[in-house]
């Protein structure tokens, strides 16, 4: 069963039971656009009791919220009862929510017409022109986008970020509110502006997003964004490809590797967008091949438009790591070495292997490991 007849499924049960139940959201967007959403949200006259009754494995996720997570064969939904929000005092969230409201007062609440749509059994219900929207590929809010971005600021990044993903155009009342109230992203956890900011440099239409977010001044409210360097990154060639790229071709271009501390990204994200900036700096040689992850080199290939794909060039090498090279710490002790000496002993014999100046075989390893602590000593 796809997700689709799975959400069919859940909104069959829930209208068996007197109730009304609507896939909502992101999913009809896509559905509109022609492709078959993989996350499905779904919305419901019935309240979370109502609905934890209904199946037998069902999780309360988010029940201030009226959000119920319902499994299928492992396939998880969100369920959430119809609801209206209160006023959003700190930009961030509602400072209440009322349960149990008609489809019409939920699919108000959204933040672009093209998101306030509702499906059920082949019916679109689009009560803020989604529709239209969709097909002149305009983004547009809900109702002033001036009070949907004073409610929550976040969603000035999300309509660039998907002005990104869609290739679409913002309309012009909505730049003019994000523009008067960027300001208020200062309210917005960091993390949550930069996975809405990665999400834009993965858009085929980064470019023009990155563009009209200069425009409209947003770059001054994120961490050390200036405009030289958006345009640097907009007149490079290469294309980020993922939120991994995007941020590489950022720290490239901010020539400091700390540029990216004040974004919030893990300790991972950090080290290899750190890498890969130096990649796009000095290009591939045999080490940078073997000592770069798989993912991160499939990125650098594709921002490069290369055709080569990562695990070839890495099966290529004559070692994959270091624990294939036929000599160890163990033999390095044996022969005499100590210490940090031995580190560096390794690591030469792993080099003069990768480059094709040693075979991987242990008695001529050994044989020039001697020759080389010999040289160390008398240096």
């Amino acid at each position: 069963m796809t997700e689709w007849e799975y959400a069919k499924q859940i909104i069959e049960t829930i209208n068996a039971r007197g109730g009304e139940a609507y896939i909502v959201g992101g999913a009809v967007r896509d559905y509109m656009l022609g492709h078959l959403p993989d996350d499905i949200d779904i919305a419901t006259s019935l309240f979370p009791d109502e609905v934890l009754a209904l199946f037998p494995k069902a999780v309360p996720t988010g029940i201030d919220h009226g959000t119920v997570t319902v499994i299928l064969d492992h396939h998880p939904f969100e369920v959430t009862t119809f609801r209206s929000e209160g006023t959003y005092s700190d930009s961030r969230r509602p400072d209440h929510v009322a349960l149990g409201v008609s489809l019409e007062e939920d699919l108000l609440r959204r933040d672009f017409t093209m998101n306030a749509m509702a499906f059920h059994d082949g019916n679109v219900v689009d009560l803020f022109g989604g529709r239209l929207d969709l097909e002149a590929k305009v983004i547009r809010t809900v109702g002033s986008p001036y009070e949907r971005f004073d409610e929550d600021a976040l969603r000035i990044m999300r309509a660039f970020r998907f002005m990104a993903q869609l290739d679409f155009t913002l309309d012009e009342e909505l730049v003019r509110a994000a523009s008067a109230l960027g300001h208020k992203l200062r309210h917005i956890a960091m993390e949550r502006i930069a996975i809405e900011f990665e999400k834009l440099m993965a858009g085929p239409a980064y470019k023009r997003a990155l563009s009209s977010l200069m425009a409209a001044g947003i770059h001054a409210h994120l961490p050390d964004m200036d405009r030289h360097l958006l345009e640097k990154v907009i007149d490079d060639d290469r294309r980020p490809v993922n939120a991994l790229g995007g941020w590489a071709l950022l720290l490239y271009h901010a020539g400091d590797a700390n540029w990216l501390a004040a974004w919030k990204r893990s300790n991972a994200t950090k080290r290899e967008a750190s890498r890969l900036a130096r990649l796009l700096s000095t290009g591939l040689d045999t080490f940078a091949i073997y000592d770069t992850p798989e993912a991160t080199l499939d990125t650098y290939l594709r921002m490069e438009g290369r055709t080569d794909r990562a695990l070839e060039l890495k099966r290529a090498l004559p070692i994959q790591r270091r624990s294939e090279l036929r000599f160890d710490g163990r033999d390095a002790i044996a022969i005499g070495a100590s210490g940090a000496t031995i580190k560096h002993l390794l690591a030469y014999l792993e080099r003069a292997v990768l480059h094709g100046e040693l075979p991987n075989e242990a008695t001529k390893l050994r044989k020039e490991a001697c020759a080389w602590l010999r040289h160390e000593e008398r240096s």
